[in-house]
Protein backbone atom coordinates (compact mmCIF):
# COMPACT_ATOMS: atom_id res chain seq x y z
CA UNK A 1 0.00 0.00 0.00
CA UNK A 2 2.98 2.14 0.60
CA UNK A 3 5.83 0.55 -0.95
CA UNK A 4 6.06 3.89 -3.32
CA UNK A 5 6.33 6.28 -0.88
CA UNK A 6 8.47 7.33 1.90
CA UNK A 7 5.19 5.72 4.85
CA UNK A 8 7.25 2.21 3.57
CA UNK A 9 9.77 3.38 5.94
CA UNK A 10 7.37 3.74 9.10
CA UNK A 11 5.35 1.01 8.84
CA UNK A 12 7.79 -1.69 7.13
CA UNK A 13 9.25 -4.73 8.96
CA UNK A 14 11.75 -3.96 11.37
CA UNK A 15 15.40 -4.39 9.72
CA UNK A 16 18.33 -5.89 11.96
CA UNK A 17 20.08 -2.09 13.02
CA UNK A 18 16.64 -0.94 14.28
CA UNK A 19 16.08 -4.45 15.99
CA UNK A 20 19.50 -4.27 17.47
CA UNK A 21 17.88 -0.52 18.33
CA UNK A 22 15.84 -1.95 20.65
CA UNK A 23 18.01 -4.62 22.49
CA UNK A 24 20.71 -1.64 23.75
CA UNK A 25 17.82 0.01 24.31
CA UNK A 26 15.83 -1.91 26.60
CA UNK A 27 17.86 -2.25 29.90
CA UNK A 28 18.92 1.47 30.13
CA UNK A 29 21.40 3.05 32.11
CA UNK A 30 24.66 2.08 32.42
CA UNK A 31 24.06 -1.56 30.90
CA UNK A 32 22.85 0.17 27.67
CA UNK A 33 26.37 2.68 28.12
CA UNK A 34 28.07 -1.16 28.92
CA UNK A 35 26.29 -2.68 25.46
CA UNK A 36 27.79 0.56 23.36
CA UNK A 37 31.29 0.86 24.94
CA UNK A 38 31.32 -2.70 23.30
CA UNK A 39 29.60 -1.49 19.98
CA UNK A 40 30.92 1.46 18.01
CA UNK A 41 28.17 4.18 18.61
CA UNK A 42 27.79 6.46 21.44
CA UNK A 43 24.75 6.38 23.67
CA UNK A 44 22.94 8.90 23.52
CA UNK A 45 20.81 7.78 21.16
CA UNK A 46 19.88 4.87 22.97
CA UNK A 47 19.39 6.36 26.10
CA UNK A 48 16.62 8.62 24.34
CA UNK A 49 15.17 5.56 23.00
CA UNK A 50 14.88 3.48 26.17
CA UNK A 51 13.03 6.29 28.00
CA UNK A 52 10.67 6.60 25.05
CA UNK A 53 10.11 2.84 24.80
CA UNK A 54 9.10 3.06 29.10
CA UNK A 55 6.47 5.46 28.42
CA UNK A 56 5.41 4.42 24.68
CA UNK A 57 6.31 0.85 24.04
CA UNK A 58 8.11 -1.01 21.80
CA UNK A 59 5.49 -1.17 18.72
CA UNK A 60 7.56 -0.62 15.31
CA UNK A 61 6.12 2.61 14.65
CA UNK A 62 6.31 3.64 18.12
CA UNK A 63 9.99 3.57 17.98
CA UNK A 64 10.55 5.19 14.78
CA UNK A 65 8.29 8.40 15.91
CA UNK A 66 11.32 9.28 18.21
CA UNK A 67 13.78 9.62 15.49
CA UNK A 68 10.53 11.69 13.44
CA UNK A 69 10.59 13.91 16.42
CA UNK A 70 14.04 14.86 16.10
CA UNK A 71 13.89 15.18 12.48
CA UNK A 72 11.18 17.62 12.70
CA UNK A 73 13.36 19.20 15.73
CA UNK A 74 15.92 19.49 12.71
CA UNK A 75 13.66 21.10 10.70
CA UNK A 76 12.78 24.13 12.59
CA UNK A 77 16.68 24.72 13.66
CA UNK A 78 17.34 24.28 9.97
CA UNK A 79 14.45 26.89 9.82
CA UNK A 80 16.37 29.70 11.94
CA UNK A 81 19.41 28.88 10.36
CA UNK A 82 18.45 29.91 7.33
CA UNK A 83 16.61 32.69 8.45
CA UNK A 84 19.78 33.92 9.62
CA UNK A 85 21.02 33.72 6.48
CA UNK A 86 18.83 34.54 4.23
CA UNK A 87 16.63 37.40 6.27
CA UNK A 88 13.70 36.79 3.52
CA UNK A 89 11.36 34.32 2.07
CA UNK A 90 13.77 32.24 0.19
CA UNK A 91 14.17 30.33 4.12
CA UNK A 92 11.14 28.94 3.37
CA UNK A 93 11.67 27.41 -0.16
CA UNK A 94 15.32 26.06 2.47
CA UNK A 95 13.23 24.06 4.26
CA UNK A 96 10.71 22.91 1.73
CA UNK A 97 14.56 21.62 0.12
CA UNK A 98 15.07 19.89 3.98
CA UNK A 99 12.16 18.61 4.54
CA UNK A 100 11.84 16.66 1.21
CA UNK A 101 15.41 15.66 0.92
CA UNK A 102 15.43 11.90 0.38
CA UNK A 103 18.09 11.12 2.37
CA UNK A 104 17.01 12.96 5.39
CA UNK A 105 13.47 11.81 4.57
CA UNK A 106 14.27 7.64 4.82
CA UNK A 107 16.67 8.47 8.13
CA UNK A 108 13.63 10.07 9.60
CA UNK A 109 11.78 6.97 9.80
CA UNK A 110 14.59 4.85 11.14
CA UNK A 111 14.68 3.41 14.68
CA UNK A 112 18.36 4.62 14.61
CA UNK A 113 20.51 7.36 15.53
CA UNK A 114 20.77 9.74 12.78
CA UNK A 115 18.17 11.45 12.86
CA UNK A 116 19.06 12.99 16.40
CA UNK A 117 22.71 13.28 14.89
CA UNK A 118 21.43 15.79 12.20
CA UNK A 119 19.90 17.74 14.89
CA UNK A 120 22.86 18.16 17.51
CA UNK A 121 24.99 18.87 14.80
CA UNK A 122 22.77 21.56 12.59
CA UNK A 123 22.41 22.78 16.03
CA UNK A 124 26.12 22.63 16.74
CA UNK A 125 26.95 24.52 13.45
CA UNK A 126 23.65 27.08 13.76
CA UNK A 127 24.88 28.23 17.50
CA UNK A 128 28.34 28.40 16.32
CA UNK A 129 27.32 30.82 12.99
CA UNK A 130 25.36 33.06 15.42
CA UNK A 131 27.88 32.83 18.12
CA UNK A 132 25.76 31.82 21.12
CA UNK A 133 28.70 29.78 23.45
CA UNK A 134 26.28 28.13 25.88
CA UNK A 135 23.93 26.59 23.49
CA UNK A 136 27.04 25.32 20.99
CA UNK A 137 28.55 23.78 23.50
CA UNK A 138 25.56 22.04 24.69
CA UNK A 139 24.66 20.75 20.67
CA UNK A 140 28.35 20.14 20.02
CA UNK A 141 28.67 18.04 23.44
CA UNK A 142 25.14 15.97 22.43
CA UNK A 143 26.29 15.73 18.75
CA UNK A 144 29.58 14.03 19.93
CA UNK A 145 27.63 11.20 21.66
CA UNK A 146 25.42 10.73 18.87
CA UNK A 147 28.34 9.46 15.97
CA UNK A 148 31.66 9.26 16.13
CA UNK A 149 32.31 10.61 12.68
CA UNK A 150 30.68 14.04 14.37
CA UNK A 151 34.13 14.97 15.75
CA UNK A 152 34.40 16.31 12.23
CA UNK A 153 32.37 18.72 12.32
CA UNK A 154 34.36 20.94 15.27
CA UNK A 155 37.44 20.34 12.49
CA UNK A 156 35.34 22.05 10.07
CA UNK A 157 34.52 25.14 12.18
CA UNK A 158 37.90 25.49 13.26
CA UNK A 159 39.20 25.87 9.65
CA UNK A 160 36.35 28.24 8.92
CA UNK A 161 37.85 30.42 12.12
CA UNK A 162 41.36 30.21 10.49
CA UNK A 163 40.43 31.56 7.06
CA UNK A 164 37.89 33.96 7.94
CA UNK A 165 40.65 35.27 10.45
CA UNK A 166 38.29 34.92 13.53
CA UNK A 167 39.88 32.71 15.65
CA UNK A 168 40.31 33.81 19.27
CA UNK A 169 40.91 32.65 23.01
CA UNK A 170 37.31 32.56 23.86
CA UNK A 171 36.38 31.11 20.75
CA UNK A 172 39.35 28.02 20.90
CA UNK A 173 38.07 27.30 24.45
CA UNK A 174 34.50 27.32 23.46
CA UNK A 175 35.04 24.46 20.75
CA UNK A 176 37.66 22.63 23.55
CA UNK A 177 35.00 22.46 25.98
CA UNK A 178 32.85 19.87 24.19
CA UNK A 179 36.02 17.53 23.93
CA UNK A 180 36.57 18.01 27.37
CA UNK A 181 32.80 16.88 28.45
CA UNK A 182 33.49 13.85 25.48
CA UNK A 183 36.58 12.67 27.49
CA UNK A 184 34.80 9.93 28.96
CA UNK A 185 34.21 8.42 25.72
CA UNK A 186 37.38 8.74 24.01
CA UNK A 187 38.61 6.45 26.40
CA UNK A 188 36.17 4.03 25.26
CA UNK A 189 36.74 4.55 21.34
CA UNK A 190 40.72 4.14 21.92
CA UNK A 191 40.21 1.05 23.90
CA UNK A 192 38.00 0.20 20.37
CA UNK A 193 40.50 0.82 18.07
CA UNK A 194 42.49 -1.72 19.91
CA UNK A 195 40.21 -4.46 19.06
CA UNK A 196 39.91 -2.86 15.25
CA UNK A 197 39.68 -5.36 12.72
CA UNK A 198 38.54 -5.78 9.17
CA UNK A 199 35.06 -4.21 8.77
CA UNK A 200 32.31 -5.18 6.32
CA UNK A 201 32.53 -1.62 4.41
CA UNK A 202 33.31 -2.09 0.19
CA UNK A 203 37.07 0.00 -0.65
CA UNK A 204 35.93 2.86 -2.25
CA UNK A 205 36.41 3.42 -5.92
CA UNK A 206 36.27 6.05 -8.90
CA UNK A 207 32.57 5.78 -9.65
CA UNK A 208 31.79 6.36 -5.45
CA UNK A 209 34.39 9.37 -5.88
CA UNK A 210 32.30 11.03 -9.09
CA UNK A 211 28.85 10.04 -7.55
CA UNK A 212 29.28 10.71 -3.82
CA UNK A 213 27.54 14.26 -3.55
CA UNK A 214 24.76 13.06 -5.70
CA UNK A 215 24.12 10.13 -3.60
CA UNK A 216 24.19 11.90 -0.58
CA UNK A 217 21.65 14.16 -1.74
CA UNK A 218 19.07 11.40 -2.69
CA UNK A 219 20.18 8.35 -0.70
CA UNK A 220 21.83 5.99 -3.23
CA UNK A 221 23.67 3.33 -2.10
CA UNK A 222 23.78 1.10 -5.59
CA UNK A 223 20.24 0.19 -6.08
CA UNK A 224 19.19 -0.02 -8.80
CA UNK A 225 22.74 -0.08 -10.40
CA UNK A 226 21.69 1.78 -13.62
CA UNK A 227 21.46 4.97 -11.35
CA UNK A 228 25.20 5.17 -11.00
CA UNK A 229 25.31 7.31 -13.98
CA UNK A 230 22.33 9.96 -13.11
CA UNK A 231 24.05 10.59 -9.62
CA UNK A 232 27.64 11.27 -11.41
CA UNK A 233 25.58 13.82 -13.53
CA UNK A 234 23.66 15.25 -10.09
CA UNK A 235 27.01 15.62 -8.38
CA UNK A 236 29.07 17.28 -10.89
CA UNK A 237 26.03 20.32 -11.23
CA UNK A 238 26.08 20.39 -7.62
CA UNK A 239 29.30 20.71 -7.40
CA UNK A 240 29.43 23.60 -10.02
CA UNK A 241 26.81 25.44 -8.42
CA UNK A 242 28.78 24.87 -5.03
CA UNK A 243 31.99 26.46 -6.70
CA UNK A 244 28.94 29.55 -7.96
CA UNK A 245 27.89 29.84 -4.29
CA UNK A 246 31.49 31.05 -3.20
CA UNK A 247 32.70 32.46 -5.63
CA UNK A 248 31.29 35.72 -4.98
CA UNK A 249 33.79 37.45 -2.99
CA UNK A 250 31.34 39.67 -1.01
CA UNK A 251 29.69 36.45 0.72
CA UNK A 252 32.72 34.45 0.24
CA UNK A 253 33.56 34.19 4.12
CA UNK A 254 30.04 33.53 5.34
CA UNK A 255 29.13 30.54 2.06
CA UNK A 256 33.03 29.11 2.95
CA UNK A 257 31.74 27.60 6.15
CA UNK A 258 28.92 25.42 4.21
CA UNK A 259 31.55 24.29 1.33
CA UNK A 260 34.02 23.11 4.43
CA UNK A 261 31.05 21.51 6.12
CA UNK A 262 30.48 19.55 2.49
CA UNK A 263 33.80 18.56 1.60
CA UNK A 264 36.07 18.38 5.22
CA UNK A 265 34.16 15.67 6.37
CA UNK A 266 33.75 14.20 2.83
CA UNK A 267 37.86 14.41 1.74
CA UNK A 268 38.58 13.62 5.37
CA UNK A 269 36.40 9.89 5.14
CA UNK A 270 36.86 9.22 1.62
CA UNK A 271 41.30 9.62 2.07
CA UNK A 272 41.17 7.11 5.09
CA UNK A 273 38.89 5.03 2.93
CA UNK A 274 41.70 4.53 0.70
CA UNK A 275 43.53 2.88 3.12
CA UNK A 276 41.02 1.23 5.37
CA UNK A 277 37.35 1.37 3.83
CA UNK A 278 35.56 3.50 6.60
CA UNK A 279 32.85 5.03 3.94
CA UNK A 280 29.08 4.70 4.37
CA UNK A 281 26.37 6.73 3.29
CA UNK A 282 24.64 7.12 6.14
CA UNK A 283 27.36 7.92 8.42
CA UNK A 284 27.73 10.88 6.23
CA UNK A 285 24.37 12.15 6.57
CA UNK A 286 25.10 15.14 7.80
CA UNK A 287 27.19 16.40 5.14
CA UNK A 288 23.37 15.88 3.60
CA UNK A 289 22.00 18.31 5.59
CA UNK A 290 24.81 21.24 4.66
CA UNK A 291 24.60 19.85 0.82
CA UNK A 292 21.18 21.30 1.53
CA UNK A 293 21.49 24.77 2.54
CA UNK A 294 24.84 25.14 0.64
CA UNK A 295 22.57 24.64 -2.81
CA UNK A 296 19.88 26.78 -1.32
CA UNK A 297 22.31 29.39 -0.93
CA UNK A 298 23.82 28.59 -4.32
CA UNK A 299 20.28 28.82 -5.87
CA UNK A 300 19.88 32.16 -4.01
CA UNK A 301 22.95 33.49 -5.54
CA UNK A 302 21.15 32.69 -9.07
CA UNK A 303 20.77 36.51 -10.44
CA UNK A 304 18.33 35.39 -13.30
CA UNK A 305 15.01 34.75 -11.87
CA UNK A 306 13.98 32.27 -14.81
CA UNK A 307 17.06 30.03 -14.06
CA UNK A 308 16.48 30.28 -10.49
CA UNK A 309 13.13 28.69 -10.29
CA UNK A 310 13.78 26.54 -13.05
CA UNK A 311 16.67 24.89 -10.88
CA UNK A 312 14.97 24.92 -7.94
CA UNK A 313 11.87 23.52 -9.33
CA UNK A 314 14.67 20.44 -11.09
CA UNK A 315 15.25 19.77 -7.83
CA UNK A 316 12.19 19.59 -5.99
CA UNK A 317 11.26 17.20 -9.04
CA UNK A 318 14.74 15.18 -8.08
CA UNK A 319 13.92 14.95 -4.52
CA UNK A 320 9.95 13.92 -5.13
CA UNK A 321 10.52 11.49 -7.82
CA UNK A 322 13.01 9.47 -5.57
CA UNK A 323 10.92 9.97 -2.64
CA UNK A 324 8.47 8.06 -5.31
CA UNK A 325 10.54 5.86 -7.24
CA UNK A 326 13.39 4.70 -4.54
CA UNK A 327 11.34 3.11 -1.42
CA UNK A 328 10.55 -0.22 -3.29
CA UNK A 329 14.14 -0.58 -3.88
CA UNK A 330 15.55 0.05 -0.47
CA UNK A 331 12.70 -1.83 1.05
CA UNK A 332 13.65 -4.14 4.21
CA UNK A 333 13.31 -7.95 4.08
CA UNK A 334 10.16 -8.95 5.45
CA UNK A 335 10.42 -10.89 8.90
CA UNK A 336 7.41 -9.97 10.36
CA UNK A 337 4.80 -11.64 8.37
CA UNK A 338 7.39 -15.24 8.86
CA UNK A 339 7.17 -14.36 13.04
CA UNK A 340 3.23 -13.33 12.68
CA UNK A 341 2.99 -17.08 11.71
CA UNK A 342 5.28 -18.55 14.10
CA UNK A 343 3.94 -16.86 16.97
CA UNK A 344 0.30 -18.49 16.19
CA UNK A 345 1.42 -21.99 16.12
CA UNK A 346 4.55 -21.82 18.24
CA UNK A 347 4.07 -23.21 21.76
CA UNK A 348 6.08 -22.23 24.89
CA UNK A 349 7.79 -24.84 24.54
CA UNK A 350 9.71 -24.11 21.43
CA UNK A 351 12.65 -22.58 19.87
CA UNK A 352 13.52 -20.38 16.91
CA UNK A 353 16.69 -20.21 15.39
CA UNK A 354 18.32 -17.91 13.52
CA UNK A 355 19.91 -19.29 10.59
CA UNK A 356 22.40 -16.34 10.27
CA UNK A 357 23.71 -13.53 12.97
CA UNK A 358 22.32 -11.42 9.93
CA UNK A 359 18.56 -12.33 11.34
CA UNK A 360 18.98 -12.36 15.27
CA UNK A 361 18.12 -9.42 16.50
CA UNK A 362 14.89 -9.25 14.31
CA UNK A 363 14.35 -13.02 16.00
CA UNK A 364 14.26 -11.80 19.53
CA UNK A 365 12.42 -8.89 19.05
CA UNK A 366 9.96 -10.57 16.99
CA UNK A 367 9.19 -13.75 18.61
CA UNK A 368 6.89 -14.11 22.05
CA UNK A 369 9.51 -15.32 23.39
CA UNK A 370 12.75 -14.06 22.99
CA UNK A 371 14.68 -16.10 25.51
CA UNK A 372 13.73 -18.98 23.20
CA UNK A 373 15.76 -17.50 20.43
CA UNK A 374 19.32 -18.53 19.73
CA UNK A 375 21.84 -18.37 16.78
CA UNK A 376 22.29 -21.57 14.73
CA UNK A 377 26.15 -22.36 14.39
CA UNK A 378 27.37 -25.82 13.96
CA UNK A 379 30.61 -25.08 12.75
CA UNK A 380 31.45 -22.92 15.55
CA UNK A 381 32.25 -19.45 13.66
CA UNK A 382 34.06 -16.97 15.40
CA UNK A 383 31.81 -13.88 14.76
CA UNK A 384 33.33 -10.47 14.03
CA UNK A 385 32.54 -7.33 16.25
CA UNK A 386 31.01 -5.14 13.66
CA UNK A 387 28.14 -8.15 13.60
CA UNK A 388 27.35 -6.49 17.61
CA UNK A 389 28.68 -9.92 18.86
CA UNK A 390 28.00 -8.16 22.38
CA UNK A 391 24.27 -9.26 22.04
CA UNK A 392 25.42 -12.33 20.75
CA UNK A 393 27.30 -14.09 23.03
CA UNK A 394 28.45 -17.69 22.88
CA UNK A 395 25.76 -18.61 25.23
CA UNK A 396 23.34 -18.46 22.55
CA UNK A 397 24.97 -20.53 19.73
CA UNK A 398 23.77 -23.86 19.04
CA UNK A 399 25.41 -26.72 16.81
CA UNK A 400 22.24 -28.66 17.97
CA UNK A 401 18.49 -28.92 18.12
CA UNK A 402 16.55 -29.33 21.23
CA UNK A 403 14.48 -32.80 22.10
CA UNK A 404 10.83 -34.28 21.11
CA UNK A 405 8.98 -32.90 21.27
CA UNK A 406 9.90 -29.25 20.95
CA UNK A 407 10.07 -27.87 18.01
CA UNK A 408 12.61 -25.58 16.14
CA UNK A 409 11.64 -22.85 13.97
CA UNK A 410 14.76 -21.88 11.62
CA UNK A 411 14.65 -18.57 10.67
CA UNK A 412 16.37 -17.24 7.12
CA UNK A 413 17.97 -14.08 6.09
CA UNK A 414 15.48 -14.33 3.87
CA UNK A 415 12.80 -14.02 5.61
CA UNK A 416 11.61 -17.52 5.18
CA UNK A 417 11.46 -20.16 7.81
CA UNK A 418 11.12 -23.77 8.10
CA UNK A 419 9.70 -26.56 11.53
CA UNK A 420 12.17 -28.94 12.44
CA UNK A 421 10.55 -31.40 15.13
CA UNK A 422 13.14 -33.57 17.18
CA UNK A 423 15.92 -34.89 15.07
CA UNK A 424 15.64 -33.81 12.02
CA UNK A 425 18.79 -35.34 9.41
CA UNK A 426 20.94 -31.71 9.91
CA UNK A 427 22.33 -33.07 13.01
CA UNK A 428 23.54 -36.36 11.53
Amino acid sequence: MFDNTPLLYLTQSLWRDEAFSVLVASPGGFETIRITSSDYSPPLYYLFLHYWMLVFGKAEITIRVLSLIFFIGFLYIFYQFAKAIFKDKWAKVSLLLAAFNPMLVYYAFEARGYSLNILTTTASMYYFYINKPLPYIIATTLALYTHPYTVIVPVVQGLYLLISKKLTKEKIITMVIPFILYTPWMFVIADQLTRTEKMWMWPINLTLILSVLGNLLIGYEGTPGFLWKYTIILSVTVFVLYIFAISTKKRFKQNILFFLWVFVPLAIVLIISYFKPIFVNRYLITVSSAQVMLLAIALKSIKTVIIKRLLTVFFFGIWLYSLYFLPPYIKKVDVRTAFAQINTIANEEDFVYANTPLVFFESVYYYKNPTKVYLFNPQHIILPNYLAIVLIPNKVHKDFFPKYPARTFMIYEDGHYEIFSGFPDINK
